[in-house]
């Protein structure tokens, strides 16, 4: 019998996706800001996000990838949204920007972090999907981003948090992974605000 000292169990230890949650909401709740649900129906606000998104998907993913082992390499690939974008920018004839500067990810549980947003955001993707196709936009029309994997999606993300408690074991990697959570976000926040001031410049 194991006395409670030698348990392996560490009771102190956060739920990753619950610290997750916790620590990014404020971040999340900036890009919800700046992407405005409402402006997505203005062809030139909505212009702007998907650029936007896929210059930042453009230089994540290959951050991504690099600071993941070799075992998941097919799994991150599988998962890209970023053919989705490309499609719906050449529907709507929008040309795409270079790919956004991206602080370094160094570690595994850093990129596990910067993964859980975009898994999350394949979520939440899917309200704004459709209010999309009220206006005319659907996976073919110019919104196959939000659709995304369509009644996939929530399977998908239920596989991902599972993918995520499992790799962020300690507190050291639920601490990475929530920086750089934040920093993803903060990221993206930054590239939709420029993208924004450059249409209404324009």
């Amino acid at each position: 019998m194991h006395s409670a000292a030698s348990s392996p169990l560490n009771l102190d230890l956060p739920d990753p996706l619950a610290a997750l949650r916790s620590a990014t909401r404020e971040h999340h709740d900036r890009v919800d800001h700046l992407m405005d649900l409402q402006r997505l129906q203005e062809p030139g606000h909505y212009a702007c996000v998907l650029q936007a998104l896929d210059a930042f998907l453009a230089g994540w993913e290959p951050l991504v990838a690099a600071a993941l082992p070799a075992c998941w390499q097919a799994w991150l690939q599988a998962r890209s949204r970023r053919p989705f974008l490309q499609q719906d920018l050449r529907v709507l004839h929008l040309e795409a920007r270079p790919p956004a500067q991206i602080a370094p990810i160094r570690t595994p549980a850093a990129a596990w972090g910067a993964i859980y947003v975009m898994e999350g955001s394949a979520l939440g993707g899917q309200l704004i999907a459709r209010v999309l196709a009220r206006h005319g936009l659907d996976a073919e029309r110019g919104a196959a981003y939000f659709h995304g994997w369509g009644e996939a999606t929530a399977t998908m993300w239920r596989e991902a948090r599972a993918v995520l408690a499992a790799q962020l074991q300690t507190q050291p990697a639920i601490t990475q992974a929530c920086e750089a959570a934040c920093g993803t976000f903060d990221t993206l926040a930054h590239l939709l605000a420029r993208s924004d001031e450059r249409t209404a410049a324009a």
